[in-house]
């Protein structure tokens, strides 16, 4: 039977899914004593490789191409996501810099056109004291904390976390901001996985989030540890429908 879902419906499971999964995304362990886990239990990373890469994401019997990269310019990266096709157009970048193997939040933007105009933003501004957040046309201002992350940078985190441990964690916290809350994000380790992609098998570690309520709302990820943890694949399941990413290309930046 065809899909009477309307394309709203649509682009907010596809725009859930890329912000909450790839996003999915991660800010830093919400673990007490931070700077002795970091010397206790990781190693010290203070870089991130740069890469374009093209995902495809399906859902409901459409398909968007996304292309991902993470350029850096001094010591500032920048994250950015585009997407288009006949009822979509995504745009989100991210500027953040690594302090003491952390990202530290700069600015966020993201903007998804479809049958309505919905954009998000946050600014970090640690001089002030302040983080403000802006979700459907609503500005909200928090308390500036270390530690804390836009929903789309967050995935880089989760890259720097995975690097600077010798075996991924059974379980990874994260603290991140969008709109009016902060709040704690969880992932469950599960056994990992051989998976295959267009760019061949890839060995890698999977993880599934924590939700209040797994009967309705599920998101996992692959990550591959030959590709500094770069996510290979998604899965987000929201009543019943499933929107689904996987990775097409990948190349490096800065030639290693």
């Amino acid at each position: 039977m065809r899909s009477r879902l309307c394309p709203s419906t649509l682009t907010g499971q596809v725009t859930g899914l890329f912000l909450c999964c790839l996003v999915n995304g991660v800010a830093w362990a919400t673990e007490p004593n931070v700077s002795e886990t970091l010397g206790d239990k990781t190693r010290f990373v203070s870089s991130l490789r740069t890469f374009e890469a093209h995902y495809k994401t399906s859902a409901l019997g459409m398909t968007l191409d996304l292309k991902r990269s993470l350029t850096r310019e001094g010591g500032t990266y920048t994250l950015s996501s585009r997407g288009k096709n006949m009822l979509i157009s995504m745009n989100e970048s991210a500027d953040f810099r690594i302090v003491d193997a952390k990202i530290e939040g700069i600015r966020f933007d993201s903007k998804v056109k479809s049958l309505k105009t919905n954009k998000r933003a946050v600014r970090f501004d640690q001089s002030a004291g302040v983080i403000d957040s802006m979700k459907r046309g609503d500005w909200t201002q928090h308390p500036w904390e270390p530690g804390v992350l836009d929903r789309f940078s967050q995935q880089q985190q989760l890259r720097l976390t995975l690097i600077g441990e010798d075996e991924p964690p059974e379980t990874l916290e994260f603290r991140v901001v969008d709109g009016p809350k902060v709040s704690n994000k969880s992932w469950q380790r599960l056994p990992d996985e051989v998976i295959e992609t267009p760019l061949g098998q890839i060995s890698t570690v999977k993880y599934r989030a924590v939700h209040t309520n797994p009967d309705k709302r599920a998101s996992e990820i692959w990550l591959a540890p030959e590709l500094d943890y770069l996510m290979v694949k998604t899965i987000h399941v929201e009543r019943s429908s499933t929107v689904k990413v996987t990775i097409k290309s990948l190349n490096w930046l800065d030639g290693a």
